[in-house]
């Protein structure tokens, strides 16, 4: 009856991932075009983000909505304050987050299969800060025992760099393993998460796919990932 829970702990992985990712490092800000007001960013990233018709199988919006600097950086490894400094200095301009899980979480523990999916965008006003995003993004997952200090009852965390085919100017992909332990719960929940970063000019989306079970992440993933690329470019190119 539990099994929503491990999935949710799923999400929050993601989350931590994603948003983390959104940010970093310094840099002048050269070459940043005009800054749409917010109305328009927000109408962007709506247009740009995954929905539920584009996901393989049958899932739920678990929580969704609008990421600005201050938001991103509350989970930040180095603290909020450094966090939302390196964001501000990338002239991150605004991000938006959408989290599913599936319908029946419990069917995927048991046999096997996808639980969550989460998909962060975020816009910057320059291409340079998306491309010091990003490889800030790649030295966080680089180290998964940073990630999982901020995930409370994930223990046994590994991974690393996966090969990917390269999408949009700048790809990089990870593949974790851990295992989660809710405290009032006795069961110790496996999962496998396949998270790619890509960057499209001055934009960057993070999609993470999680999966309980034994199962691990398919094809679908590329496939979400393209599409998103897809309306990268129609937003921002």
């Amino acid at each position: 009856m539990r099994a929503w829970l491990w999935a949710a702990v799923l999400i929050v992985l993601a989350a931590a991932v994603g948003m983390a990712c959104g940010g970093g490092g310094d840099d002048d800000g050269g070459g940043a075009e005009p800054t749409p007001d917010r109305q328009t960013l927000e109408a962007m990233l709506k247009n740009i983000t995954l929905n539920i018709e584009d996901l393989p199988g049958s899932f739920n919006i678990l929580q969704e909505g609008f990421i600005d600097n201050e938001q991103a950086a509350a989970i930040d490894p180095e603290g909020p304050t450094k966090g939302k400094e390196r964001m501000d200095g990338w002239h991150r301009l605004l991000g938006y987050e959408v989290r599913f899980m599936a319908t029946d979480p419990v069917g995927a523990f048991q046999k096997g299969g996808i639980a969550t999916i989460t998909s962060n965008i975020s816009i910057f006003a320059d291409e340079q800060g998306a491309i010091g995003a990003l490889q800030w993004g790649r030295d966080l997952l680089s180290n998964p025992a940073e990630a999982a200090t901020i995930i409370p009852g994930v223990t046994e965390m590994e991974g690393g760099p996966m090969s990917f085919t390269t999408i949009g100017d700048e790809t990089t992909a990870s593949e974790f393993t851990g295992m989660y332990r809710a405290e009032d719960f006795q069961v110790n929940v496996p999962f496998t998460a396949h998270v790619v970063v890509i960057r499209h000019g001055r934009g960057e989306a993070h999609i993470t796919v999680s999966a309980i079970g034994g199962a691990k992440p398919g094809p679908e993933v590329e496939q979400l990932v393209r599409l998103v690329d897809e309306r990268l470019g129609q937003a921002l190119d």
